[in-house]
């Protein structure tokens, strides 16, 4: 006889008495009833409650009386934290110091001090000498005195002590309990109490394997290479089997570790089931931007994470004049990075364009919301913080989903629940982890008990209660599966023995896991563990299911793993395809491969015809390998015939820039990704405390300052420069206040470090500028008609284009002469002597020369000017003020190199950089890879000649 005919009879004794069935849980005990209806029909005068539930309904009338709350086990951890934190600040050198006060070691002390209420331990009654440590009982001794003195003072009780408020049954109610019950001392007081003789306890089944009932089962057994592939050899099985879902239940050994995986492979699949512990919030959207947004917080505020969270939706702002990506681009581009303050300087509406200025001050009320409701410095409170997270989920998390929505209630209830608990201001970190410790516990899709038409997922906990006919246990290897030995380490089962018999210890917690299923059993583990990259045994329970089978007690685990076989993959070829149907393309191709004598085949043909775009990868790999160059390479092969002759009509079709000549020359490919395709690189500032301006934010300051130092000491050009320290130190200092404004420091010693940096670069400038006698006359110099369009500018060989640039500086020399001066911040080696036009990926100076002659001469400035020299000018520490100068002298070179140049690209040619250096610091690296390498032979390839010749020629030009 099993429990459930045991339970039946028990009912029938006396079947119009009210009974109560007590439970571990409700999905328990209303799962027991529902088997008990489908083995002997209806009845009636029982109801299930649990423990907990039944002695706290019982006891709330007394305490209402007497005036005492009840102080749940969620809010007593906050009043133990405060304690420990007393203890902390009055001792320092106290067991347990304020740096220990983490959510795992408070979590752990206050199940310390549960135990010892729940076992009827007194603070009077503890020694510190029945501790291991005697530091550590003084502690304990000491921290449940000052609990129990709280509880007194506050008129607060905790579950521990409702026995004092219980009154004993009035009615003839039956209470029925499983055993082993898993009730501590002061549970088994309280029930006593309330139901006096009226107890009666039903014997839980023998051990499994000398169970007459359980040996009656059908069992199978597989094992697989992995947690995955075990998973997917279940789910082969239950499709090929085509069972009613409803008849079976999945316990998992490792709930948390299995579920994920079993739910994906169940919603890949289109099969309904139920989750009895559900999923972690992280499985929705709310919970995802719940717990993201603690990590932005964490994390110092980084744009990257905000960013994240709006691309993938789990966060989105009311304004719907603005798509995500718009306000994913507005952040990107920012230059914010990370922290409050520059998210609130950055985004003020004075700093921003014309066309970004409406929804940059949108979003600056938004994130003005945000930080406006968060604290300031270090001190954070964990439930101010909980509070301001669950504010931020209704106001800013669609709910697309019942999950999202539940996300948020539980949130709401949850900031109710502990809005009465003490908690005190805490580092930004620390309020963080308690937090999302709090988080953790919120569940979704979580189903306690089994539906009609779903499987039942359930854990080893509380799974087995569902009477299915089918029962699947996932996970059964010997180390999740065996009753762990580990202690409990705060109070070690030595000192829980010597405290008190009561204190139960660790390694008594345990319970049957098999004796109560009934039906057609299937038992798994992986005997691989692909995380820590060893092999795993199986758990002795299966050994013994083995012995129950063959009825040969004496077999051992070699004869249980030679009766398994080889163990199941997720891409299995080992086992006979034709006994189950494939569950996703993966088993597909398994069986595809295979043919009927278990031979491989070559599965290259099938896949490339099966995969369009995997058969264009492989043939652009084919084509790069190959000698000639191709489309793959960069080469577009546009037909000459289509190309116009009018090379001047060729050049004005588009306005171009120096820099954008100088990259095709330098790298073709980066060329046609930024400038064709526009493919932009994401502009994120990533978060560096050792920095506070960007190499180019840095490059802007230094010229900045020289702008208007020499404008000030020249009158804007008009005069000789009357050079003056001071001034200069003055404007530096405004240009510096001007850009930490904008551009908040991570620290003031990284700040002041910048600074003295910047200082001693503006004294390396003053230094060169004192001993010139040129008359610097144009600053930041536009490149433009006098309308504001771009210049025409005129070449020989009538070759005419449109420019547009600046020019930083230009010096008069003598009569007529003027020098053009570009301001570098980095170091001389890139400017060789003997480069003037390296390869053509150094034209400014050429360029800018000629068009800034034609500007004097246009604007009427000086319709004599010649620009004799430009001038890369290095007037900081690093580039210790040195210069590289360019006689201008080479003008027909440069117009022949522009004009192959242009030729070259509206042939459609652009092919990798010829040096392989230039990759390092591109921003397409992940998309080309080793491109540059591979043309290398390309390019001196005689198959080549043709096509790159007027390439090869600029590259050859020094």
């Amino acid at each position: 006889m099993d429990l459930i005919d045991r339970l039946y009879q028990k009912i029938k004794e006396a079947p119009l008495t009210p009974k109560v069935l007590l439970a571990r849980s409700y999905a328990q005990g209303h799962q027991i009833l529902e088997q008990l209806c489908k083995c002997y029909g209806a009845f009636f005068n029982i109801e299930v409650q649990t423990l907990r539930s039944i002695v706290t309904a019982n006891a709330k009338a007394e305490q209402f009386r007497r005036k005492i709350s009840l102080l749940e086990e969620e809010q007593a951890v906050w009043v133990v934290r405060q304690l420990m934190k007393q203890f902390a600040v009055e001792n320092p050198a106290s067991y347990i110091s304020d740096s220990m006060l983490k959510p795992g070691i408070v979590n752990k002390v206050n199940l310390a001090i549960l135990d010892m209420r729940l076992a009827g331990i007194r603070s009077d009654e503890v020694k510190a000498e029945h501790f291991t440590n005697l530091h550590k009982g003084q502690y304990l001794k000491r921290l449940l005195a000052t609990y129990e003195t709280y509880l007194r003072e506050n008129a607060r009780m905790d579950v521990a002590g409702l026995a004092e408020y219980l009154k004993p049954g009035a009615d003839d109610t039956v209470y029925l309990a499983l055993t082993p019950t898993g009730w501590t001392w002061a549970e088994q007081s309280m029930i006593h109490k309330l139901s006096g003789d009226r107890l009666c306890f039903l014997e839980s089944d023998a051990p499994f394997y000398i169970n007459e009932d359980f040996s009656t089962n059908s069992f199978t057994m597989f094992r697989a290479t992995g947690s995955l592939a075990e998973v997917r050899e279940g789910f082969r099985r239950i499709i090929s089997d085509r069972v009613a879902l409803d008849r079976m239940e999945i316990i998992l050994s490792d709930y948390e570790h299995f579920a994920p995986i079993v739910h994906s492979h169940a919603e890949a699949l289109g099969i309904d089931y139920t989750l009895s512990n559900g999923l972690p919030l992280v499985f929705c959207d709310a919970g995802k931007a719940a717990v993201g947004i603690l990590d932005w917080i964490a994390e110092g505020f980084p744009v990257k994470r905000l960013a994240e969270m709006l691309r993938h939706g789990y966060i989105s702002f009311s304004d719907e004049r603005w798509s995500r990506s718009d306000w994913v681009r507005l952040l990107e581009k920012s230059g914010i990075g990370w922290g409050i303050e520059r998210y609130l300087t950055i985004l003020r509406p004075e700093r921003l364009s014309d066309e970004e200025r409406e929804q940059g001050t949108a979003l600056y009320t938004y994130l003005k919301d945000w930080f406006d409701r968060l604290p300031e410095g270090n001190e954070w409170n964990p439930l101010l913080l909980l509070r301001w997270v669950s504010d931020f989920v209704q106001k800013y998390v669609p709910a697309r989903s019942l999950d999202d929505a539940n996300v948020g209630a539980t949130l709401k209830e949850m900031t109710k629940r502990y809005s009465t608990s003490p908690s005190e201001p805490m580092q930004i970190d620390l309020a963080v982890q308690y937090v999302k410790e709090m988080l953790a516990g919120i569940r979704i899709r979580a189903t306690a008990t089994p539906k009609p038409g779903a499987i039942h997922i359930s854990s080893l906990q509380n799974g087995g209660w569902s009477g299915r006919e089918r029962t699947w246990i996932v996970g059964m290897d010997e180390r999740i599966w065996s009753i762990s030995a580990v202690q409990d380490p705060l109070l070690l089962d030595q000192e829980r023995v010597m405290l008190s018999r009561h204190l139960e210890p660790t390694h008594e917690h345990g319970e049957s896991r098999l004796s109560q299923i009934r039906g057609e059993i299937w038992l798994s583990y992986s005997s691989y563990d692909i995380g820590e990259q060893k092999s795993q045994g199986p758990a002795f329970e299966m050994l013994q299911v083995l012995r129950l089978q063959s009825g040969d007690s004496s077999l051992d685990f070699g004869a249980l793993e030679h009766s398994l076989g080889e163990p199941y993959s997720v891409m299995d070829i080992m086992h006979a395809a034709e006994l189950f149907t494939p569950i996703d393309g993966i088993d597909a191709w398994a069986r595809l491969l295979q043919d009927p004598r278990s031979k491989r085949k070559d599965g290259w043909q099938a896949m490339l015809q099966t995969y369009p775009a995997l058969a264009a990868g492989y043939q652009a790999q084919t084509f790069r390998l190959d000698e000639k160059v191709s489309a793959y390479d960069g080469w577009l092969e546009i037909d000459p015939s289509t190309i116009t002759n009018d090379l001047e009509e060729v050049q004005r079709r588009d306005t171009i820039s120096v820099s954008q000549l100088e990259k095709y020359a330098s790298c073709g490919l980066q060329y046609y990704f930024y400038y064709i395709l526009k493919l932009r690189p994401k502009e994120i500032v990533e978060l560096d405390r050792t920095r506070w301006l960007q190499a180019s934010e840095r490059g802007s300051l230094l010229h900045d300052v020289f702008r208007r130092y020499l404008e000030d000491v020249t009158d804007k050009g008009t005069k000789p420069a009357m050079h003056d320290r001071g001034r200069l130190i003055e404007i530096m200092e405004t240009v510096i206040e001007e850009n930490a404004l904008s551009i908040p420091a991570p620290s003031m010693h990284v700040f002041a470090k910048e600074c003295e940096e910047i200082r001693r670069d503006v004294e390396v400038f003053y230094l060169n500028e004192v001993g010139k006698t040129d008359q610097p006359c144009f600053f930041e110099l536009e490149l433009a008609t006098h309308d504001g369009e771009p210049m025409e500018i005129h070449l020989s060989g009538d070759i005419r284009f449109q420019l547009k640039g600046f020019v930083d500086r230009v010096d008069r020399t003598g009569p007529h002469e003027y020098r053009i001066i570009d301001y570098k911040t980095g170091s001389t080696s890139k400017y060789k002597a003997l480069e003037y036009f390296s390869g053509g990926t150094q034209l400014q100076h050429a360029i800018y020369s000629i068009a800034v002659e034609q500007w004097l001469h246009e604007a009427g400035v000086d319709p004599e000017a010649k620009v004799t020299e430009a001038e890369y000018y290095f007037p900081t520490e690093r580039g210790r003020g040195e210069y590289v100068r360019r006689t201008q002298n080479r003008r027909e070179e440069l117009t022949a190199i522009i004009a192959n140049l242009l030729e070259s690209r509206n042939r459609g040619i652009y092919v990798p950089a010829r040096d392989s250096k230039v990759c390092g610091w591109c921003d397409y690296q992940t998309v080309c890879g080793s491109h540059s390498e591979w043309m290398a032979g390309k390019r001196d390839s005689s198959l080549n000649a043709d096509i790159l010749s007027t390439l090869l020629e600029v590259e050859r030009i020094g």
